[in-house]
């Protein structure tokens, strides 16, 4: 490792590990408070309080209902004046039925647990900078950071972090496809469907033509891209030409420019389809899933500490290489829309699950000790690649100058000098 990516000194490290390691009574209470009170997305309200609280108690500035959510919040603490500025994002909606079966109230107390060790760093060393702990809702299909982020969020930071558990295994990088969730509904016309069948148009005719279409476009799409549909209503009674139908899709590509091809292929099925039996049809394009991409210099140096400092083996932290190869078939995160903002990562820690998350084996598993401690773990590493960002010029040069590449790639970097 190069001398611009040193790692923080063993005194700073211990004092990392103990800031958090003496909050954890305290971080254990507020991820069972979350986990015994599931919200659904947009209606975190007990959750979103009780972080939005928390950090009031210990002096940081709040702002309740940030960047265009109700249920968002951002907290910031500052020393000094200027130096840099680092985020960590704390998650708590749960699923309808399951609960907290993907483990967000871990996501959020591993994000306190960050926040607090950055902020006894920067007091007791007088280190010039902002750290920000930012209340995100509405991960679970609601594309909340996407929101957020049209709504300025993220704007100005230097590194973003969080952290998500996995059932069985760690890895310092989470890759994540792209995706658009669109909710389609069609309008058509009620008549007697014996007497007068000619009078209405059926509006379950077009939404099975669309769904029949979609699924005679999956045998013709590219690798890695994929198409999931649900029809939520389609008529009341058989003896009436329905008059409404609608149902929620998903389309998934590995890079936005994929994602973009794809959503060219796929919209005007619906247009067709509603032309085909006399409907009209409406699409809203809900949330925008953009792909993780996730900053390398800041993956491998949350490895190094985890390797070095904080117990892991190599056969629980693979390299960057090995991470690629374990996320073959990625699922989404709205992570994504942070990660084309400013540079960041999204590692996984192991939690002893039964099931992958949204099961219930997940959410057992959630609420165990095990989880907390491997969630505080990662909290710890979190924390020290983020002093390395406020306290390293080197090493926050290099993960600038990766992330200013990676978006060149992608065609959003701007003539202005930042991501569009």
């Amino acid at each position: 490792m190069s001398e611009d990516l040193a790692l923080q000194s063993a005194d700073i490290i211990a004092e990392v590990s103990a800031a958090i390691d003496n909050a954890s009574e305290e971080l254990r209470r507020l991820s069972l408070e979350i986990f015994n009170n599931p919200e659904l997305i947009f209606r975190e309200v007990k959750a979103c309080k009780l972080l939005s609280d928390w950090c009031e108690s210990r002096g940081w500035s709040v702002k309740r209902g940030a960047y265009g959510l109700e249920t968002a919040f951002e907290a910031r603490f500052s020393t000094g004046s200027g130096g840099r500025t680092v985020c960590f994002n704390a998650e708590y909606d749960a699923l309808p039925g399951l609960g907290h079966a993907c483990g967000h109230n871990l996501i959020a107390t591993s994000s306190v647990a960050s926040a607090i060790a950055v902020e006894t760093i920067m007091k007791r060393h007088s280190i010039n900078g902002t750290v920000i702990l930012m209340g995100t809702p509405a991960e679970e299909s609601g594309g909340g950071k996407w929101i957020m982020a049209n709504h300025g969020a993220w704007k100005g930071v230097d590194a973003c972090v969080m952290t998500h558990g996995m059932p069985t295994f760690s890895t310092p990088l989470c890759l994540t496809k792209a995706s658009w969730k669109i909710r389609a509904k069609f309008h058509g016309l009620a008549a007697h469907a014996a007497t007068a069948p000619w009078k209405g148009c059926n509006a379950c005719d077009a939404i099975v033509n669309a769904y029949t279409a979609i699924s005679m476009l999956r045998q013709h799409l590219e690798k890695g891209q994929s198409i999931q549909a649900c029809i939520l209503e389609a008529g009341k009674a058989s003896n009436i030409v329905p008059e409404y139908a609608e149902g929620l899709f998903s389309i998934r590509a590995p890079t936005m420019k994929k994602l973009d091809e794809l959503k060219a292929r796929f919209e005007p099925i619906f247009g067709a389809a509603a032309d085909a039996t006399g409907c009209t049809v409406e699409l809203e394009w809900t949330a925008l899933y953009e792909d993780v991409v996730s900053n390398n210099t800041l993956a491998e140096q949350y490895r190094q500490y985890m390797l070095r400092h904080l117990g892991l083996t190599p056969e629980q932290m693979p390299t960057l290489a090995e991470s690629r190869i374990a996320h073959d078939q990625p699922g989404c995160s709205d992570f994504g829309s942070c990660s084309y903002i400013c540079p960041g990562i999204q590692p996984m820690f192991e939690i002893k699950a039964t099931d992958f998350p949204h099961s219930i084996g997940f959410r057992d598993a959630a609420s165990g000790d095990f989880a907390h401690q491997e969630a505080l773990r990662a909290g710890k590493a979190n924390a020290l690649i983020c002093l390395d960002v406020l306290t390293n010029d080197g090493f926050a040069e290099v993960m600038r100058d990766e992330f200013i590449e990676a978006m060149k790639e992608r065609g959003r970097w701007g003539e202005s000098g930042e991501s569009l």
